[in-house]
């Protein structure tokens, strides 16, 4: 019987091509599921517990990839650092999931987690038996196809009076704006320097989350963008106000999507919600450039964040259980915490 092959997470590059084959078969390329977006999360987030499951074994194309992680006695899951909205995983054939049951190594395993799933993305869980569901956060989009005066039109009238109230003020104020495009790599890391350092002032300086040169997370962006410009496929996007940089945000793309990573403005100027105005300027500059078919989020997105999209869904956690009475088992358990707490 054909059965999962594990190797260490370290050995992910001697799988690009097939990786990245696959991804193109299943999901178009998708830029998050691109060998070089999971290669530097896995160089700067992965660890020797970091499992990559190949199935079939001895296949070039086609197949299935899974990166996974014991989570504690008797389950795994998904590897999913922070910096990932999705989990990497690619699955033609989600039947053969059930056999990872029987693969994995240490005590027997009951249950796998499949984290972060898009069902733009997944696969069809009618193909396995013991399965649950669980929504974990509400993304979004915008669709390019019709005009920017469209999609403009079709907001809310309370998002369109604010944002016209905040150019009104900048022009009020003799401010002017700017919108700059960053995409060549020596570029970007100057650019990504600029962000780190207005995330640095912002609350995600003070509780330690900001991104910066020195530190895994930042240097995981400049790997990202390092290795997504070669194809010209990342960039930073900056609003100054008077030449003062007011916000930035990260974005990767490929001919379908544009997805944007991470997003930072300087609070000092937040009368004039620069991450706002950034955001109307650069959904303006992609139907107008007309290079991918959306935008994609890929955030929990708020009742503010939803008024600028057109469509939502929900990402999703899966749980394939080892039997049926061990599914019934979890869920018994749930209710009684629920019940107590």
């Amino acid at each position: 019987m054909t059965n999962w092959k594990l190797l260490p997470a370290s050995t992910f590059s001697e799988h690009t091509e097939r990786w990245d084959n696959l991804n193109q078969q299943l999901y178009r390329s998708h830029p998050m599921l691109d060998s070089r977006f999971v290669a530097a999360l896995l160089k700067h987030f992965g660890n020797q517990q970091t499992l990559l499951a190949v199935f079939p074994s001895n296949e070039e194309h086609g197949g299935n990839f899974l990166i996974l992680r014991p989570k504690k006695l008797g389950i795994w899951d998904t590897f999913l650092p922070s910096q990932a909205q999705i989990a990497p995983l690619l699955c033609a054939y989600p039947q053969s999931i059930p056999r990872l049951f029987t693969s994995l190594p240490g005590l027997p395993v009951v249950a796998i987690d499949l984290l972060c799933q898009d069902p733009l993305n997944t696969f069809s869980t009618q193909a396995l038996p013991h399965i649950e569901t669980f929504a974990h956060a509400n993304t979004m989009n915008i669709d390019l196809a019709e005009t920017f005066d469209d999609y403009w039109h079709q907001r809310s009238k309370n998002l369109r009076h604010n944002i016209n109230r905040y150019f009104n003020r900048l022009n009020k104020n003799g401010i002017n704006y700017q919108l700059k495009v960053f995409s060549k790599p020596d570029d970007l890391q100057h650019a990504l320097h600029r962000y780190g350092d207005l995330e640095t002032e912002s609350w995600k300086g003070k509780t330690g989350t900001s991104i910066h040169s020195q530190n895994e997370q930042g240097q995981f962006y400049g790997d990202v963008l390092s290795a997504f410009s070669s194809t010209g496929q990342a960039e930073i996007v900056e609003l100054y106000l008077n030449d003062q940089l007011a916000a930035s945000r990260i974005n990767i793309l490929n001919k379908d999507m544009l997805i944007i990573l991470k997003t930072t403005y300087d609070e000092n100027l937040s009368n004039y919600a620069p991450g706002r105005l950034l955001l109307y300027l650069l959904i303006e500059r992609e139907f107008s450039l007309k290079r991918v078919q959306h935008i994609e989020f890929y955030t929990n997105a708020t009742v503010d964040q939803l008024s600028w999209s057109m469509a939502q869904r929900n990402i999703e956690h899966l749980t394939v259980y080892r039997s049926e009475n061990i599914q019934w088992a979890f869920k018994t358990l749930r209710n009684i915490k629920t019940k107590l707490t």
